[in-house]
């Protein structure tokens, strides 16, 4: 076993069909008889052109690939489709409450989606050792036998892709079913821990199911397998996969996230809300205000609870949408008073005219059911804009936060 293996880029030969992109975090599991490169040359005896790439130091755990440079390099150095995540082999069956298995899943796939928000994150299910472990059974009874620290394996990956919105390649689940239906078929090496051919095979047609969605029977490369062998392998693993898509979490989007990552008071009545991401963006309010900035301002002339809503969609098309409530109280405004600072005065037939600004502020128009109408920028002492007729409300803010608001009639 090597003690290290950092980074290999495998690039595969022109092919008709899209090439996709797959970088695999793990450690001597991934490793072992490259599986990456396994799936690589399976994926394109099924037509399909992909390019991986490996960062895989013996018995590495997701905590330590969240703070490894050669891991985030590998993550950083591509828009990648796909990125797999394997822990440590016993880690990742033990109870959540004693490891940091989830703490360093999420940093990793924060990385991962902060430098492409369309990866998709791959959680990679691996088995049970062949007879159980002997090093964690004295304190985790379940993990004195195959079964049990398999069902381990199976919980927790299932629940990290559901807390991750990611995808689970139930390779686990696929080795459980050769070994209970086709004894004869060995996965692992002397060991009883990492695969063999067999087991690494296995695997690669499990990620590519998972990954492309399809069944992978009738692949012709066969590794060092025989025909029938391989045969099995495929099968097992296209059923495994493809039976059961929605606990795999194949039908969730990769992550998409409309939650806003915070706010802050410009003013005594305004809120400007945060979001990181590079698509496209809707937010709503209650009142008739909205916004297709990424992180909009709300102006509110009124206390009371408004319901905010925020729609996102990535650059990949996938949409989420949120809702809140906003509690306001309209506090330090106040109301214009003749010889006032500001004076807002009608000039002619559906047209205003501000007098008095400084060049700084903002004065927002809201109609008679208090939603907002217009906002112009009054960059300078005196500034003139269309209005409709009606009953107006006008809120003037400036550069320190003070607001002025006043009402006019325009017949």
């Amino acid at each position: 076993m090597r003690i290290t293996y950092l980074l290999a880029f495998l690039t595969s030969f022109a092919c008709s069909a899209q090439q996709t992109s797959v970088l695999f975090i793990g450690n001597s599991y991934t490793e072992v008889n490259d599986l990456p490169n396994t799936m690589r040359q399976l994926a394109l005896s099924l037509g399909s052109t992909v390019t991986v790439g490996m960062s895989a130091p013996g018995g590495y755990t997701f905590t330590q690939h969240a703070t490894y440079a050669p891991t985030l390099a590998a993550i950083a150095s591509q828009p990648w489709d796909f990125v797999v995540m394997q822990e440590q082999s016993q880690l990742g069956a033990l109870p959540p409450e004693v490891t940091d298995t989830e703490s360093g899943a999420v940093q990793l796939v924060t990385a991962i989606e902060a430098n492409y928000e369309c990866t998709y994150p791959v959680f990679y299910m691996t088995w049970g050792r062949q007879n159980g472990d002997d090093l964690n059974c004295p304190n985790f009874p379940f993990m004195c036998t195959y079964d049990g620290m398999q069902q381990g394996l199976r919980d927790n990956y299932i629940a990290l892709a559901d807390y991750n919105d990611a995808y689970t390649a139930p390779v686990g689940v696929a080795w459980k079913m050769i070994r209970d239906s086709y004894p004869a078929i060995n996965l692992y090496q002397s060991d009883g821990s990492h695969p063999s051919a067999e087991g690494t095979y296995l695997a690669a047609c499990v990620f590519y199911c998972t990954l492309f969605q399809q069944s992978c029977t009738g692949a012709s490369f066969l590794s060092s397998l025989p025909q029938a062998t391989a045969t099995i392998l495929q099968t097992v693993a296209s059923n495994t996969v493809l039976n059961s898509p929605n606990t795999w979490n194949l039908d969730v989007a990769n992550g998409t996230d409309a939650h806003i990552t915070g706010s802050s008071s410009n003013g005594p009545n305004e809120v400007t809300y945060y979001h990181p991401g590079v698509g496209t963006h809707l937010w709503t309010c209650s009142d008739g205000q909205s916004s297709t900035d990424a992180n909009p301002t709300f102006y509110f002339l009124l206390s009371g609870s408004y319901t905010m809503t925020h729609t996102y969609m990535d650059p990949c098309g996938n949409t989420d949408t949120v809702s809140w409530n906003v509690d306001i109280i309209v506090s330090g405004v106040e109301e214009q008073k003749e010889n006032d600072r500001y004076q807002v005065v009608q000039t002619s037939a559906n047209l205003l005219e501000v007098r008095g600004a400084k060049g700084t502020e903002t004065l927002t128009l809201f109609d008679a059911q208090g939603r907002v109408e217009q906002r112009v920028r009054l960059d300078a002492s005196v500034v003139q804009f269309a209005c409709s007729s009606g009953l107006h409300t006008w809120l003037i803010s400036d550069a320190k936060g003070r607001v002025w608001k006043g009402k006019i009639a325009l017949p």
